[in-house]
């Protein structure tokens, strides 16, 4: 080996004097030469590709005169070495042929030199015993298939061949070398743009189908990418038969089956073709039928697929929503619709969900075109509802981002623009009292979660303009100066007192500004359901608001008295009903007008 290397490394200085050598010695009385010479030969061609080009027939004619006495082991592995490297390397010259100094040579040269011993080699050897045999003969005649696709003649032949290659997949221990043969099969007839039959076709995803849905020997991710690859070639030959076929995986057959049609399904979201794109609406669409499945795997698989169409900035999500499916997962694996962190009794695969729909939020690219209208109108309706609160650092930092890229292009691209949606879509959105509200009860409770708190109020301060237009300069200097304030500080070394009199002080200096008493009424509604709708011994409603010695202890729920103590801070002038008079509880306070019409009591709410 070492003296083959050699020979290869002086090459590169004396091609000529080398190639010359190892001929003389193939031609040497028309008989097997030195496994060396055969090994070097195939190095030579792997390496100086082009250069080889002008002793290919040569070569091709010398081994052919021995295929006879060929038989099986280390010799016939060398043989199958030669012929591999060297019809790719004619593949090369195909594809590169304009770096040559030479004359350019036509297909049916190589075609009529390789021929005889491809069909010498599908005649004696495709029946060969021995692991190491059949995957040396396998290389070589996937790359001699490879060279004879080009030769329209040959093409009949070569589809049988393409069949026995795929029922290699049933021959071999170590598949990997199958799957990267068709790979580099199939990368050769996407450069012919030569139809594939529809039984081949058929055949072939079948085959990688099969490869990646087989429980008894999973593939690595290294075969797994090269599968995958095989389906996006496919995909870009036969876009409307490759589809269909994944699809109709999705509705029988076994949990891996399903997995693994997703999976591929994930992969076409980022074809380039216009054939493939075109047919995922109507996949898209058929996820609503497998968002109920009872296996975690599959749901699971569901949920990649969300992200891969979510990232590849295809407008095929948009008959299904994609994000709202991501929140009713993560909501459906809570266990219960309540507010909190997570809970003892959930499942480890519930628990791998809820991580995933935060990892998928997390890693949205908002700033593909066409996001900002995605997104936006589907992410606010997320914010307020209590059982998404463990959502709230992704769903934060998205919609940041989504305010910062409006921001920045103003209104260059109206189709980018947040605020430009159907009424339908407007009207599911958070009244921003509603939005206020919701993220004040969350920062307001740091614990557990001290980032969730950063999150909820960095939200706040993004979302000003679209909240009150008088709350921006407040809250620029507020904002921080809360954040700054939890920066660096623990469960056991923050001041619960201090920190709920900071945030009541916030909420007060955020109501300054704003003389409409519609608003505020509006806003006060808001924070007694936020709080009515926290379940009992859950961390939100814990010392939300400051005890007063009226019966509010550390971790007691907040009374009526609490409650009166939170609005007292707030300056009559804005809440003429903030104060009940001596000796009134909350539930004798007047009725305030509901925004949807009505009225509403603050007592019984809080009761």
């Amino acid at each position: 080996m070492a003296a083959s290397d050699v020979l290869v490394a002086l090459a590169r200085s004396h091609f000529h004097f080398v190639m010359s050598e190892l001929q003389s010695h193939l031609k040497a009385m028309r008989k097997v030469p030195d496994e060396i010479v055969l090994l070097t030969l195939g190095k030579m061609a792997r390496r100086y590709a082009l250069r080889c080009i002008p002793f290919v027939g040569m070569t091709l004619l010398a081994l052919r005169a021995m295929l006879t006495q060929v038989g099986s082991g280390e010799i016939l592995h060398a043989v199958c070495s030669v012929l591999e490297q060297w019809s790719k390397g004619v593949n090369t010259y195909f594809r590169s042929w304009q770096q040559c100094p030479f004359p350019r040579k036509g297909v049916a040269q190589f075609c009529e030199a390789i021929y005889p011993v491809f069909r010498y080699a599908v005649a004696n050897w495709l029946d060969c015993k021995e692991e190491e045999d059949k995957q040396a003969v396998l290389g070589a005649v996937a790359a001699m298939l490879g060279v004879l696709l080009h030769e329209e003649q040959h093409r009949e032949h070569t589809w049988e061949q393409l069949l026995w290659l795929l029922h290699q997949y049933q021959e071999v221990r170590d598949t990997s070398r199958v799957t990267k043969s068709l790979s580099y099969v199939l990368e050769i007839l996407e450069g012919l743009q030569t139809p594939i039959p529809q039984g081949t076709a058929l055949a072939m995803g079948t085959a990688v189908h099969r490869q990646l849905s087989d429980v008894t020997k999973e593939p690595g991710l290294a075969q797994k990418a090269v599968l995958s690859r095989c389906i996006m070639l496919q995909a870009r030959m036969c876009p409307e038969e490759t589809v269909m076929f994944l699809h109709c995986q999705l509705s029988g057959g076994s949990e891996a089956g399903r997995v693994a049609a997703l999976g591929l399904l994930g992969v076409l979201a980022h074809s380039d073709a216009p054939a493939t794109r075109e047919k995922l609406p109507q996949v898209a669409e058929a996820m609503r039928s497998l968002c109920s499945d009872p296996s975690a795997q599959v749901r699971r698989a569901v949920l990649e697929f969300s992200r891969e169409l979510l990232s590849s900035g295809s407008q095929s999500c948009w008959p299904w929503d994609v994000v709202g499916h991501i929140f009713i997962e993560f909501s459906r694996t809570s266990g219960r619709l309540v507010a909190g962190g997570l809970f003892a009794w959930e499942t480890p695969e519930d628990g791998a969900i809820r991580a995933l729909c935060m990892d998928i939020l997390g890693s949205l690219d908002v700033t593909r075109r066409g996001m900002s209208k995605l997104l936006w109108p589907r992410l606010l309706q997320y914010v307020v509802p209590a059982q998404y609160s463990g959502m709230l650092i992704p769903l934060s930092r998205c919609l940041r981002a989504l305010v910062e890229r409006w921001e920045r292009a103003g209104c260059k691209e109206e189709e980018e623009e947040p605020d430009a949606m159907d009424s339908q879509e407007q009207a599911r959105l958070p009244a921003p009292q509603a939005l206020l509200a919701r993220l004040l009860v969350v920062a307001a409770a740091p614990y557990p979660s001290s980032e969730r708190a950063v999150a909820a109020l960095q939200l706040l301060q993004a979302l000003h303009g679209r909240i009150h237009r008088g709350l921006g300069v407040a809250w620029a200097t507020e904002i921080p100066l809360l954040l700054q304030y939890l920066e660096g500080r623990t469960e056991s070394s923050l001041d619960s007192a201090e920190w709920e009199h900071r945030v009541l002080e916030f909420l007060r200096a955020s109501l300054e500004p704003i003389e409409d008493k519609a608003w505020t009424v509006g806003l006060s509604q808001e924070l007694s359901q936020q709080l009515s709708s926290s379940a009992a011994g859950s961390w939100e409603k814990v010392r939300v608001l400051p005890g007063t010695g009226a019966g509010a202890g550390a971790g007691a729920l907040p009374t009526q008295a609490d409650f009166t103590a939170c609005l007292s801070l707030v300056p009559k002038r804005r809440f003429p009903w903030a104060a009940p008079a001596a000796g009134h509880s909350l539930a004798s306070w007047p009725a305030l007008p509901a925004p949807g019409g009505g009225r509403v009591h603050l007592g019984p709410a809080l009761s």
